[in-house]
């Protein structure tokens, strides 16, 4: 089992064989659901048991996660070109003093069913993002985000409510 994981964590980087990074990514732990699409060029550091991508979702190129806590992408939600997502954050502790007050934070991520993160958006750790939510490209998410709204700005506030046109 470890010469596999260690054989499909290689061909991640293989440029010919990365087109097909879904097969590996399910090797090395990640549970992606039928429909689901990993860009041949996310850069991942954590655990991949941690990154559940549910039906249809999408991560685009340049998508950067710490996926030391859960990251749960919701169906038919996408995470756009270069968006960023932590899972965990410190200061580099002990040495420095300002470990002593902010410490090591480790929460999960989930972003809830038909979302869509914008370019270079940053969701930081223990963020939910409610469903049918959009981050607008460059927001920086540090609280959560309700359902149905689009947010923006650093840090990200809620500056729309989505209108919908069918009923569910």
């Amino acid at each position: 089992m470890i010469l596999k994981k260690r054989i499909a964590a290689l061909c991640l980087h293989i440029p010919i064989i990365k087109r097909h990074s879904n097969v590996f990514l399910e090797w090395l732990g990640a549970t992606i659901e039928n429909g689901a699409h990993v860009s041949s060029d996310l850069r991942y550091i954590g655990d991949y048991k941690n990154l559940i991508l549910r039906k249809n979702a999408e991560i685009n190129s340049g998508v950067f996660i710490i996926g030391k806590e859960k990251v749960i992408i919701g169906k038919n939600s996408t995470l756009a070109y270069q968006a960023s997502l932590f899972t965990s954050a410190m200061p580099r502790g002990p040495e420095n003093k300002l470990y002593e007050i902010y410490g090591c934070v480790r929460k999960p991520i989930k972003i809830g069913d038909d979302c869509w993160i914008g370019a270079r958006a940053v969701i930081l750790p223990g963020v939910t993002i409610g469903d049918k939510s959009v981050v607008a490209a460059g927001a920086v998410v540090t609280t959560d985000v309700p359902s149905g709204v689009l947010v923006a700005g650093c840090p990200a506030r809620v500056k729309k409510q989505l209108i919908f046109k069918y009923n569910e």
